[in-house]
Formats: C-alpha cells, sequence, structure tokens
C-alpha cells in the first residue's frame, strides 16, 4: 500500500505543475500511517497560461505559408475569374496618345492567350476623354479599361467616372509590389493614389523631352548645353516650338519645370516671354513637320510629337532626341496615356476587365509590353523583367541610381495640379488665353 501511495503523489506532483488543484481522496484501510503529506496547491490564476505536463510543439512560424497557402488560393481566384471573363466574352480598351499606338498587338496577345475579345478604341486622350463623359451623361456605359494621360485623367476623377484600383488587383505578381521600382505600385493621381495606375516611367536626364532638327543644331552647339538654361540663349530665339501649357498633351513637361528644385518658374517665365519667341502650337503634325522640315531648330514640351520624330530619325530624319547629362537631378516622367491604366464605372465586362488588368501588370504582360509594342514606350515601372525590346535602352534605369520621380512619388505629385496650374497662370500672364 505504501508503494501505491507514492505512485498516487508523483502523479498528483505532476498535475499540480499544470496548476490544477486536485483533491485527495482516503487511502484504503490498511495504509501507513507515516505516508508522505501532499502538499496544498497554490491556486492557479483564471488567466495564467497552464504548463503542459509533456514539451509543447515550437510556436509556428509566423511567416510560414499558410494552409491552403496562398498561391493555391490564388490560383483558384485566378481559374474562376478567366472562366467569369471568357463567359463575358469580350473587354473594350480605350486609348489615347502613345498607348493607340503601342499596345494594339499587347491586347491581341491578351486576346491569344485567354480567347477573349479584345476590342481597342484609338485617339487622342482629350477626345476620348470627351467621349466616356459624354456616353456616361448619357447613361452608356461601353469602356471597360482606359489607357489615357494623367491630365485627361484628372477630368474623369473630377466627374467620378472611374473606380478605385487597389481593391481590383489580385494577382501576386501585382499586389505584393516586391517586384515593382522601390518595391511598391505606383499611382499618378496625388489626392486619392488609386485612380490612376501608372506603369511606366522613362530614366533620363532632365532634358525637357527636347528633340532637334540635327541640319539646324550642331554637334558642337548639344557640346555646349550642360543645362536646360541653355536653350534660353539668344541664338535660340525665335527658333522653338512647343504645345503651350493651356493644352492637353504637354502638362507634363510644364508641371515638371514648375516642381523640378532645380527649374523653376524663373525658366518658364522667361520661356514664354513673347521677346524670346517661342512658337505655341496644339497641333502636333505641324510640330512634327516643323522641326523636321527646319522651320524651327528644336522643340521642348512637344507630347506625342517626340515619339514622331523619334520615329523619323529612326527612318534617317533630320532630327534627333537631346539625352546628356545635365546641371538638374535626373528624373523618372511617365504620366502619359502609354504609362496610365484607368478603371471607369460600370464596366460592361467587369471580370474581363479585372482579368486584363492583372494579366497586364504581370510580368507576362509587362514582358509583352516591352517586346511587343509598336512604338517605343517607357520602360516598365517593374524591376523583374529585362528592359529589353522595343524601349529605348538611354531610357532605361540604372542600377543604384537616385532619380526623382515627379510624375510618380506622392512627394511632387500631390503639387502636380497646383504646378500645372501655376504653369498655366505664368503663360496666359505673359501670352493671354
Amino acid at each position: 500500500m505504501r508503494n501505491l501511495s507514492r505512485t498516487m503523489i508523483g502523479r498528483l506532483t505532476a498535475l499540480l505543475l499544470t496548476g490544477v488543484l486536485v483533491a485527495l481522496v482516503g487511502v484504503a484501510c490498511g495504509a501507513d500511517p507515516t505516508a508522505t503529506p501532499v502538499p496544498t496547491a497554490t491556486p492557479v490564476p483564471p488567466t495564467a497560461t497552464p504548463v503542459p505536463s509533456q514539451p509543447s510543439e515550437p510556436a509556428p512560424d509566423p511567416t510560414a505559408t499558410p494552409t491552403p497557402d496562398a498561391m493555391m488560393m490564388f490560383e483558384s481566384e485566378w481559374e474562376d475569374l478567366i472562366a467569369e471573363a471568357q463567359a463575358e466574352g469580350e473587354v473594350v480598351i480605350v486609348m489615347g496618345g502613345s498607348a493607340s499606338r503601342n499596345y494594339r498587338p499587347v491586347a491581341a496577345a491578351f486576346e491569344e492567350k485567354f480567347g477573349i475579345t479584345t476590342t481597342v478604341s484609338t485617339g487622342s486622350g482629350g477626345a476620348q476623354t470627351d467621349r466616356v463623359l459624354a456616353e456616361q451623361s448619357a447613361g452608356r456605359y461601353d469602356v471597360d479599361i482606359m489607357m489615357i494621360g494623367g491630365t485627361s485623367a484628372l477630368r474623369l476623377i473630377a466627374a467620378e467616372a472611374l473606380v478605385p484600383i487597389p481593391p481590383l488587383l489580385i494577382h501576386p505578381e501585382v499586389t505584393s509590389g516586391d517586384g515593382w521600382f522601390q518595391g511598391r505600385v505606383w499611382y499618378s493621381d496625388a489626392a486619392t493614389q488609386e485612380y490612376v495606375l501608372n506603369h511606366g516611367a522613362a530614366a533620363s536626364p532632365e532634358n525637357l523631352g527636347m528633340r532637334y532638327n540635327t541640319d539646324i543644331v550642331t554637334q558642337a552647339d548639344i557640346d555646349a548645353m550642360t543645362s536646360v538654361f541653355d536653350y534660353l540663349d539668344p541664338k535660340w530665339a525665335n527658333s522653338i516650338v512647343s504645345i503651350p501649357p493651356i493644352a492637353e498633351g504637354a502638362g507634363g513637361t510644364y508641371s515638371t519645370i514648375i516642381s523640378h528644385p532645380d527649374i523653376g518658374e524663373d525658366f518658364l517665365k522667361r520661356y514664354v516671354d513673347p521677346e524670346f519667341g517661342v512658337t505655341f502650337s496644339t497641333d502636333f503634325r505641324f510640330i512634327t513637320d516643323s522641326i523636321a522640315g527646319g522651320k524651327f531648330a528644336m522643340g521642348i514640351a512637344i507630347g506625342s510629337a517626340g515619339r514622331d520624330l523619334d520615329g523619323l530619325a529612326e527612318q534617317g530624319g533630320p532630327s534627333d532626341r537631346l539625352i546628356k547629362p545635365f546641371k538638374e537631378a535626373d528624373t523618372l516622367s511617365g504620366g502619359g496615356a502609354g504609362d496610365n491604366v484607368q478603371m471607369p464605372i460600370n464596366a460592361p465586362h467587369p471580370n474581363a476587365a479585372k482579368l486584363f488588368l492583372n494579366w497586364f501588370l504581370s510580368i507576362e504582360g509587362q514582358t509583352a509590353k516591352h517586346e511587343l509594342s509598336e512604338g517605343t514606350p517607357n520602360p516598365s515601372l517593374r524591376d523583374d523583367i529585362p528592359c529589353t525590346g522595343t524601349v529605348d535602352p538611354r531610357e532605361c534605369r540604372e542600377s543604384g541610381k537616385t532619380y526623382i520621380y515627379l510624375t510618380g512619388d506622392p512627394v511632387y505629385t500631390q503639387r502636380t495640379e497646383e504646378s500645372l496650374e501655376r504653369a498655366r497662370e505664368i503663360y496666359r500672364a505673359a501670352r493671354g488665353g
């Protein structure tokens, strides 16, 4: 019986270590009266964590892949989205400016991959914006996706014609941001950071996108230029053409002029002064032909006319783009139609639109943008794809280099509208209109 009592005591001692109070039961008749007494247990507060009687399993790693893991969940959601998009059968994409020239083959690649008819409507960003706003005012919602410039997009935001993009992003290559420049997805609408997703930007010295006629501007002239303020040399008076800041299509350049810490209002006031004699026009064909034909030596803030001149240069025409280090800090510049995506309200094919958005921003879609574009798109803001294909290698980001991202960094984009309006005020004060 003594042995039995010691066994019970051993068990009770283990139980006491877990905070459980056990009442002793009477010992059977004949038990040894000198048995070791059992100590009284101290009550354990109800909120205390009980100590297990056996070693516990290691705590789970909070960074471990959950079960079912996120990728399996995504693949299931992705398959469902594809099926729903294919049931809709079509996606309607409105493209303005450079997107019109660049991305039709990319849309065709999406159509071939998923078997969804991709209807593309092209035209200027301003005209496309007018169209969509007019349709929505009449209760018509015919567009699933838009690719227009930031200036036109501001009108759509003001009219509440767009839906927020973040809730539509489901692809892990997009949502994590890991593969993107500075580890984040970029938006160029400063106030909300959700309606205008910016997926492309050109890295370059800040030369204001200047194109020039190589028969007029000599290599010695180019070598002598070390700053944008050299454009204001009296020798170039009456020799420059531009889009005015009051017109759509060049707003990004003018907001850059005001926002860039090394340029500012002084440059613009001197640039728009009638005494200096810049010719301002909203006719892109006129700008292109006049520079190529020698009427003007150079063009600054010429919007998509710059891409047309680049195309002429590739065919041996007398034009070139100035890309050289200047005193002003290097920048990333995007925000044009070829760099932005917007999602209109009441999309007629919402699943197809969501599928295209996520695919286009994925590694595969952005690689297609680089490799298949008909024109010369700005390099993707993805860092995990090669900067090759149809992009201009001079516009690729250099690893380890710092850039001022005037059209994407909220530090600057929060002032975009203010800067553009200030540029317009300066222009109107000098030129009227």
